[in-house]
Formats: C-alpha cells, sequence, structure tokens
C-alpha cells in the first residue's frame, strides 16, 4: 500500500512538473530587428569609454536589463543616446 501511494505521488509530481513544458513564452517582436547590436556596435566604435559606462551601470544598479529593455523598447530619445530601436 505504501509503495502505491508513494508512486501516485511520485507520478502526480511529475505531470505537475512537466504540464508547463508544452506552453513557450510569449514576447513582441522588437520595432527594428537588430538594432541593438548595430547600436552597441557604434558605441563600441566611439572608444573605450562605452565599456567603463556598462560597466559602471552595471556595478551601480543590479546589471542593465532594464537600460536594455527600455533601449529595445525605443524608450530612450535620440536626444540621450543615438537609439536606432526608436525608429
Amino acid at each position: 500500500m505504501r509503495t502505491l501511494l508513494r508512486a501516485i505521488t511520485i507520478a502526480g509530481t511529475a505531470v505537475s512538473v512537466f504540464s508547463g513544458v508544452g506552453n513557450p513564452a510569449q514576447a513582441a517582436q522588437p520595432n527594428n530587428p537588430a538594432c541593438l547590436g548595430h547600436d552597441f556596435s557604434g558605441y563600441a566604435q566611439g572608444g573605450a569609454a562605452f565599456g567603463g559606462f556598462i560597466s559602471g551601470l552595471a556595478g551601480g544598479t543590479q546589471g542593465v536589463g532594464n537600460e536594455i529593455q527600455l533601449h529595445l523598447a525605443g524608450s530612450i530619445p535620440d536626444t540621450v543616446i543615438p537609439n536606432t530601436c526608436n525608429d
């Protein structure tokens, strides 16, 4: 009886774990594909100051994820930094 209960518990756990695997995440397409790579390439060609800027930003803000998302969304205007994602 104990073995049967254990098998049912394991099977139930497996079903609950794997039931969410088949649902892929949904995300919007970027406004301008490859804009982030294009922009970062241009910034890096401008000199080593860009690397220091990113390093400082990452160290001071727990990472640059939010800033990258704002850039990709086109929320950062060209007056702040050239942004081809907002075209």
